[in-house]
């Protein structure tokens, strides 16, 4: 009966986990994280509540591994290339900001943290410190991507302290929990774990240029997914060996996977299985073991949670202040409320100072149930006070080189709503009596050098399109140097030169003249569909919502054409019952204010 009664409570858990989802979404309750309800829901079956759940084996050993997964998909969440995100010249450094804000948010935190420790409530400050300086990235994330603005230098700084937040303090409790230890060798074994990290690394990066996965690789095989559990159950098992914490070994695993930047299929599989199975159960089972009966009995523990909650508000609020420096007054309040939102790293922290015996189970309590608060409240502060997406800045392109093709995209480009500077070192061009509607610049000579003083760098695509075949390498390799993200290079012949960058995308002025010429004799009509004035357009599909939905039930399309469809290696031809997957590349044909709208809809 005992097996059946364990078995009885995770159905139960499963079963809700499912219906909270769809009961938020019919009662319009959007502004309410999922896993903040499972939280409150596990209270209230809990042993604060009606005591229906037990805290049984086969409970206890889902709930660790969701835990542990999900601290590994924190690490996963981690962007390093957004590290190196390229600035315009005219915007805001988003990782100047983001350092310096993490810094005065940490000072802030220790003075919190001592006031705590001098109340009585932690025999640690220091400790503490580490607990309120957190934010969660599950919380903010979904928000930005929600608002639209990601990718805006904006959206980047709230990302980017977010992400320096999670990062530093799960390395900072490692680090805390080492020098706790005993025994003096424990900090010098962590230094092991993180060389073993590095090696890791460099492994990886050579499997996955390796044939070995693609010829392996099969649906019933799926030997990706197989070496991510390996790699997490390993490294949780290193860092327990070395005295770390578990969940320390979980973060890196996800770091790692992050770094080798996989397919964002790939990626959305992990985390359906992990929010899908694993992680709700632990949510669950958080809500179901909090001594919320203590924490109310307690006055002076119940007196934290207000003090805990300024602690959190007050420790990111006030850095962000900064901010108005870059940003607007309603943006910097924006941000400041938002990032005041925490909980995984806040469940993990506490369960490791009941570990070391730094605070009770009461108060570990009433950080839980402050930072469920901060994750309800922060959202819907944001959204009150956050303004609204304004218009997406046009697209900058430099064509280097005039002539009649240059002249002629130029003009087309300016039409479409590209932001368009062509340069030239022919004087003569801006004295002939035609106008242009683009901006022209007449440099002494197409160097590196001379260029570089007019913030190319700065440009979205780079299109170098002379005469002179040497010149136009030497120039796009400078501009791929320079971290253009796309650049286009004339040559002249068919084969890619050995000395042009592989990431360069050539344009052979041979090959594209014959393709033209077939494209006429077998296909005129759509060589005449082309010339048409309705735009084609990629857009990149990301909104993980919408992963599987047919083309038909994506009512956004409206008259649309999805031409074809790009995933991975595959051309797709569309139909209405065709799925879309995240990742998906779609060809797309239709007005510019439609495909205004398809891109944001798929983001």
């Amino acid at each position: 009966m005992e097996g059946h009664h364990s078995l009885f409570s995770l159905m139960i858990v499963v079963t809700l986990a499912f219906l909270i989802p769809i009961i938020l979404d019919r009662l319009k309750w959007r502004f309410l994280p999922v896993v903040v309800v499972e939280i409150l829901a596990g209270i209230l079956l809990g042993k604060s509540g009606l005591g229906i759940l037990d805290n049984d084996e086969w409970l206890t050993i889902l709930s660790t591994l969701g835990f542990i997964y999900l601290m590994f998909l924190s690490g996963l969440e981690i962007d390093f290339d957004s590290f190196n995100v390229k600035k315009k010249s005219d915007e805001a450094n988003a990782l100047k900001i983001s350092s310096i804000t993490f810094v005065f948010i940490l000072s802030l935190s220790a003075l919190f943290g001592m006031v705590f420790q001098w109340m009585g409530f932690v025999t640690d400050g220091l400790f503490m410190m580490l607990i309120i300086s957190t934010i969660s990235l599950s919380i903010v994330v979904p928000i930005l991507k929600d608002k639209g603005i990601t990718n805006t230098p904006y959206g980047q700084s709230i990302l980017l302290t977010a992400v320096i937040s999670d990062f530093a303090t799960m390395i900072l409790l490692a680090v805390y929990v080492a020098l706790q230890a005993d025994n003096l060798a424990r900090p010098f074994l962590l230094l092991i774990l993180f060389v073993v990290v590095f090696f890791f690394y460099r492994f990886m990066l050579r499997f996955k240029k390796g044939k070995i996965i693609e010829r392996i690789s099969k649906e019933s095989v799926q030997l990706g997914t197989r070496g991510v559990f390996a790699l997490i159950l390993f490294f949780v098992v290193l860092s327990e060996e070395v005295g770390a914490e578990s969940i320390l070994g979980a973060f890196l695993a996800g770091v790692l996977v992050s770094l080798v930047s996989p397919k964002i299929e790939f990626t959305h599989q992990l985390t359906s299985f992990g929010f899908g199975f694993l992680i709700p159960i632990f949510f669950f089972m958080v809500g179901a073991t909090l001594e919320l009966r203590e924490l109310f009995a307690d006055q002076a523990a119940l007196l934290m949670i207000p003090l805990i909650l300024l602690s959190f508000y007050a420790s990111k609020f006030f850095p962000v202040l900064i901010w108005r420096r870059w940003f607007s007054v309603k943006q910097t309040l924006a941000a400041g409320s938002l990032l005041p939102s925490t909980l995984s790293l806040v469940i993990a922290g506490t369960a490791i100072g009941i570990d070391l015996e730094i605070m009770t189970p009461t108060v570990q309590a009433a950080l839980i149930l402050s930072a469920v608060i901060s994750t309800i409240i922060s959202p819907i502060l944001f959204q009150k006070v956050a303004p609204e997406e304004t218009e997406t800045a046009p697209k900058r392109i430099a064509l280097i080189g005039a002539n009649t093709i240059n002249l002629a995209l130029g003009k087309q480009l300016h039409q479409d709503g590209y932001e368009v500077t062509m340069f030239t070192s022919d004087p003569t061009l801006n004295e002939q009596e035609r106008q242009y509607p683009f901006e022209t610049r007449v440099v002494k000579e197409l160097t590196p050098d001379k260029l570089s003083t007019h913030q190319i760098a700065d440009s979205d695509y780079v299109v170098v399109f002379t005469s002179n075949e040497k010149r136009n390498i030497e120039l796009a390799n400078w501009a791929k140097k320079e971290h253009v993200a796309n650049v286009i290079c004339r040559i002249d012949s068919e084969e890619h030169p050995n000395e042009l960058d592989q990431e360069i995308q050539a344009f052979s002025t041979f090959t594209s003249n014959r393709i033209l010429l077939q494209a006429l004799i077998e296909h005129p009509s759509l060589f005449r569909f082309l010339q048409a004035d309705q735009p084609m357009q990629e857009v990149r599909f990301e909104n993980q919502n919408l992963h599987g939905k047919q083309i038909k039930d994506l009512s956004f399309l409206a008259d649309a054409l999805v031409i074809r469809i790009f995933r991975g290696n595959d051309t797709i031809i569309p139909h209405g019952d065709t799925q879309i997957h995240v990742g998906d590349i779609l060809l797309i044909s239709a007005d510019r204010h439609l495909i205004k709208t398809i891109r944001k809809e798929c983001s």
